[in-house]
């Protein structure tokens, strides 16, 4: 029978920030898969001009953002927190 692997503890020697997104920007390269967070920004004054800021950057290789996609799936689909 084999044995199962245990993934590695996760660690934080150093505080990372949780950024709250309003929206994500996808960018396909050949090897990896960039996500751009951004949250949109009110317009002040009298001329409308909207603004997306970018708040945080990830890049991750293709099956990591494969893995992901399907992790997400179940947790949405279990719902709760």
């Amino acid at each position: 029978m084999a044995e199962s692997i245990e993934p590695p503890r996760m660690t934080e020697p150093e505080v990372v920030p949780c950024i709250f997104v309003e929206g994500l920007a996808i960018e396909v390269r050949d090897e990896f898969i960039r996500v751009v967070g951004y949250i949109d920004l009110e317009t002040v004054g009298y001329e409308v001009v909207p603004e997306r800021r970018i708040v945080v950057r990830a890049s991750m290789p293709t099956n990591v953002a494969r893995a992901l996609i399907r992790d997400l799936r179940k947790a949405v689909a279990r719902g709760g927190n």
